[in-house]
């Protein structure tokens, strides 16, 4: 629902302005029919404390949020200079920290790179690369989980990553019973570094195609945790490469859902070709 409503919002709002979508974010949430998510909640005692953007968004939610929103906005942005900029400013609508803000950034260098013709092995290199270069103050944290996924990729199984990434995070804690799935939470690093594993696997087996799509996917949904999360950036970017969503797939969405998110995903597009033709 949140993916939707960024894309939504930025189809009828091409113009990305923080205090107007963080009004808009406010409205949607009171409509939200999910399970409101702290970072919302922290929203709403905010604009309770009379607060706004961008003190609006959470200062501690580190979660995943951050990459959903980059997705959307690489799309619309996509090859233009004030591409990371504007994600950085959807991300503080919601999380008002430099943890979610540089694996926002990250996430869409390495999309951005897709977009434009690049393989996933140069948009990986190129997302890594740039956040090694990058001025922004958690930059190391995004360094370290290429570096992690990277490793993992190479010897070890997607549940073993699981394990190694709660036990990190649980070291003082081993009784808990959260030893062994601490990491399979929503929260960065881990909600990226999962995908990352995934597509550093995807590398080493060749050029991704609509079977690796899949492969992958299921792969993250056995990996239990926040899979949703995960899946929205697993899936845009394999998506990208194969160039096409499996039909079967298309087939088990409802016809009306189907045909909405069509409908908003063209008009995005349009927008972006529009104005990188002006």
């Amino acid at each position: 629902e949140e993916l939707l409503f960024v894309t939504e919002y930025l189809a009828e709002n091409p113009v990305v302005d923080g205090n107007h979508m963080s009004d808009a974010m406010l409205t949607w949430i009171d409509k939200f029919g999910g399970r409101p998510d702290s970072g919302m909640k922290k929203m709403k005692v905010n604009v309770a404390d009379g607060k706004k953007y961008p003190e609006l968004g959470d200062e501690a939610d580190v979660n995943a949020h951050a990459y959903i929103k980059a997705i959307v906005v690489t799309c619309l942005y996509v090859g233009k200079p004030q591409l990371l900029a504007k994600v950085e400013e959807v991300v503080r609508i919601h999380q008002n920290n430099d943890v979610a803000v540089a694996f926002g950034v990250a996430s869409a260098i390495l999309l951005e790179r897709l977009l434009l013709g690049g393989s996933l092995g140069e948009a990986m290199d190129k997302a890594e690369t740039a956040m090694k270069e990058s001025n922004l103050s958690k930059k190391d944290d995004v360094v370290g989980a290429f570096e992690k996924a990277k490793k993992a990729s190479e010897d070890d199984s997607i549940e073993q990553l699981m394990l190694t990434l709660s036990h990190e995070i649980m070291k003082d804690k081993p009784d808990s019973p959260f030893y062994d799935f601490a990491g399979r939470s929503c929260a960065l690093p881990g909600s990226f570094i999962v995908p990352a594993y995934l597509f550093y696997k995807a590398i080493a087996g060749g050029s991704p195609d609509e079977e690796l799509f899949v492969k992958s996917l299921r792969e993250n949904i056995l990996a239990s945790g926040d899979t949703c999360s995960r899946g929205i950036l697993i899936g845009a970017v394999l998506a990208v490469c194969a160039n096409k969503v499996p039909q079967s797939w298309l087939e088990k969405v409802d016809k009306e859902t189907l045909a909405k998110i069509d409908s908003v995903a063209n008009k995005l597009a349009d927008l972006a070709v529009a104005t990188c033709s002006a």
